[in-house]
């Protein structure tokens, strides 16, 4: 089965020097798992799958986080992972530059649950059937 994913970026802040990203056109399946279990909150925080070589993919996958709470959702549309049962309270997931924040009801902790949502969308390039992953 070929993915529709044409681009993985993987987002890296350095100490020293302005944050750069790693290109993988078109990843692997591998090659997403492995740059998900590299996160770490810092100098890895952010993993992005992209349908498009275009810088500007509205429909962009967005992984972020790491060390084990992870946050999904759609670049520029409604779709984010969400547990019913968690709070409102507002979490900071990446601690490099501007970092992020959510409630903490969108963090998941369970990196396999991490990789089969985001496999879904790596064999789809659809927010369609995430929310049946969950």
């Amino acid at each position: 089965m070929t993915s529709p994913v044409r681009r993985l970026i993987a987002i890296r802040y350095h100490r020293d020097r302005p944050w750069d990203a790693d290109f993988t056109a078109p990843p692997r399946w591998d090659d997403v798992v492995a740059a998900i279990r590299r996160m770490d909150d810092h100098f890895f925080p952010i993993v992005q799958l992209s349908c498009t070589l275009q810088d500007d993919d509205e429909a962009m996958f967005n992984v972020v986080g790491g060390n084990s709470r992870f946050a999904l959702f759609h670049q520029m549309g409604d779709w984010r992972y969400s547990d019913p049962a968690g709070s409102d309270e507002d979490v900071r997931l990446w601690t490099s530059d501007q970092g992020y924040f959510c409630a903490e009801r969108n963090i998941l902790t369970n990196i396999e649950k991490v990789l089969r949502i985001t496999k879904t969308y790596y064999e789809t390039g659809s927010y369609a059937d995430l929310d049946a992953v969950l």
